[in-house]
């Protein structure tokens, strides 16, 4: 079970002084007597993008929100024993749904996200401009397409101008081009010095744009490392149930699924 917390700012102080970083320690989620998530650790990294691949059902999504404190979850995480404020001063969290209820202004839903974690509307303003969505500031969100909608919500993350940022699913109904731009976008932010978790389906791009990869499989952690050293014939054929190319290219390796096992 989780030790008993200290004081709040003590919290956010420890965070700040020691060596960046966060860290996750034996996150267990039980639902209806079955582990969902079992005795899971690991850290993010500032100045990575750190890949979260598995099947469907796999637990990626429930680690996400464990790891962010959005799950009653036994174990130790760095962000769920902040208090709100200081935890979106620390990370933002770009959730799987994309739902957008009300027809508010994209440039006033993006400012949502700066004023959750105490930052001027320069930094929404820095989003927009950097996801190239300023010509839409204006319009509702909800008139949007689909694609254009996840560009928003994920301005809104990069708005908090947080050092962390954990997106689950980013790039899910995209087009190639945007997928390519999305993920590019999420290792630049590394590159930055961002500690960047993504989860996403697409190996091959999770490959060429990830410092590391937890591979996850029925709610446990099977495979940590490089995307060289991780992405196997024998952990595609045993995680994923999958047949793959597995090659080199200029931009990094290549994963081609061929045959489903």
């Amino acid at each position: 079970m989780s030790r008993a917390a200290p004081h709040p700012q003590g919290l956010a102080q420890g965070l700040a002084q020691r060596q960046p970083g966060l860290h996750f320690e034996a996150l267990t989620l039980k639902r209806a007597g079955r582990a969902v998530l079992e005795n899971v650790s690991f850290d993010l990294r500032a100045g990575e993008c750190l890949g979260l691949i598995g099947p469907n059902g796999a637990g990626k999504s429930t680690l996400m929100r464990a790891a962010m404190g959005l799950l009653p979850t036994a174990g130790h995480s760095d962000l769920a024993r902040l208090p709100v404020g200081a935890r979106a001063r620390h990370a933002a969290f770009l959730p799987q749904g994309r739902e957008i209820a009300w027809p508010v202004a994209v440039a006033h839903l993006v400012e949502l996200g700066a004023r959750a974690a105490g930052r001027g509307p320069d930094r929404a303003a820095a989003a927009l401009a950097r996801l190239d969505l300023a010509a839409l500031a204006a319009r509702p969100a909800t008139a949007l397409s689909g694609g254009e909608q996840a560009r928003v919500l994920l301005a809104r993350a990069l708005a908090q101008d947080a050092p962390y940022l954990l997106a689950d699913e980013p790039i899910a109904g995209l087009d190639p081009a945007q997928q390519i731009r999305t993920m590019r976008l999420l290792s630049d932010l590394a590159t930055e010095g961002r500690g960047v978790m993504v989860s996403i389906h697409d190996i091959g791009l999770a490959a060429r744009h990830c410092d590391r990869l937890l591979v996850i499989a029925a709610g446990r952690i099977v495979a940590e490392g490089p995307p060289r050293a991780v992405l196997t014939a024998d952990l595609l054929a045993r995680v994923f149930r999958i047949e793959a190319r597995i090659s080199e290219t200029p931009e990094g390796l290549d994963i081609r699924p061929t045959r489903a096992l």
